[in-house]
């Protein structure tokens, strides 16, 4: 049954999309910014070059517009807690545990544990309605060991699940659910 395009509509259908859960990380003078986000995909291969959408009212937005940096940080499913703590949970520069963080080429703060890091320079901006869409080129990445991505879908977190290993997958993803 077609709905109206509105904003409550359009968000009510986005939770159809399951994406990975990354963290987007930026450091401006001397302090460290970081937020959980959804919003992220490639945009070219040569050069390397990733797109992530940030929120304007985001302090990690403020700070990705100043230092022209930013990092992804590609979450494992065994981060959900820390995915929490960077969605809002707490707040400031205690999130970064100077045992979890490091920094490659940017300076933004690169998650040692993550399935793959992409530290990035802006090269191109776009502002459209409430959010600022990134275009960052790849100045190092730090590819992790393997394992299985953290996804949000329907508003909440799943893991994903091998079809080929012959692993269950209730209504096509395993939720940890309330």
């Amino acid at each position: 049954m077609p709905g109206t395009a509105d904003a409550a509509n359009f968000k009510l259908g986005m939770r159809s999309l399951a994406g990975a859960v990354s963290i987007i990380t930026s450091s401006h003078q001397g302090r460290l910014f970081g937020m959980t986000a959804t919003a992220v995909c490639s945009a070219a291969a040569e050069p390397p070059t990733v797109l992530v959408c940030i929120n304007q009212v985001t302090t990690t937005h403020q700070a990705i517009v100043e230092a022209g940096v930013f990092c992804v940080n590609v979450l494992r499913h065994e981060d959900r807690e820390l995915s929490s703590l960077f969605s809002g949970v707490q707040k400031g520069e205690g999130r970064f545990r100077e045992e979890h963080w490091t920094r490659l080429a940017t300076g933004a703060p690169v998650l040692h544990s993550a399935l793959v890091s992409f530290d990035c320079k802006v090269v191109n901006r776009l502002v459209h309605g409430t959010h600022t869409i990134f275009l960052g080129e790849v100045e190092r990445l730090q590819i992790g060991k393997k394992g299985k991505p953290l996804l949000y879908s329907d508003g909440q977190y799943a893991k994903l699940a091998s079809l080929a290993h012959g692993e269950p997958l209730p209504e096509g993803l395993d939720y940890w659910g309330e």
